[in-house]
């Protein structure tokens, strides 16, 4: 079972000072847990860029892709004798296609964000009462 050191600041500015100490130390990334009451924005250069515009062009993509298909297969498998019209117009189509472009884009920015913000991450066995104080916590897991 893993060593855990919890080390509760009272100013951003520590806490930032504080896990650049760590970072230079060595610590790996993967066994700091920082807790904080507001977001708190590190100023790295090297830090990975944020991918939710590309996850939501291509839930975009996506979702046009199922409802041109959607549309197709539903109009030819209803067995309508429509003189060679087509059962819905290219504006329905459209609609269709609009409306299931923008919940696909929808989702997978959200389904990106939920796992670039780790919100699907189980709160730590080690949660302090400070945060709710306005500290902010740094649990470094030592294994």
């Amino acid at each position: 079972m893993p060593d855990t050191q919890i080390r509760v600041f009272e100013t951003r500015h520590e806490a930032i000072t504080a896990l650049r100490e760590l970072q230079r130390e060595g610590v790996p990334d993967s066994s700091i847990t920082v807790m904080s009451s507001e977001p708190l924005h590190l100023d790295t250069s090297g830090a990975p860029k944020s991918r939710i515009a590309g996850f939501a062009i291509a839930g975009g993509l996506i979702g046009a892709a199922c409802a041109i298909l959607l549309t197709v297969i539903a109009s030819r498998r209803v067995g309508l004798v429509t003189g060679g019209m087509p059962i819905a117009t290219p504006w329905a189509f459209g609609i269709i296609v609009f409306e299931l472009t923008a919940l696909g884009a929808i989702l997978a920015m959200l389904g990106r964000m939920i796992y670039e913000a780790r919100l699907a991450k189980r709160l730590s066995a080690n949660y302090d009462a400070a945060v709710s104080e306005g500290k902010i916590v740094i649990e470094i897991a030592k294994e």
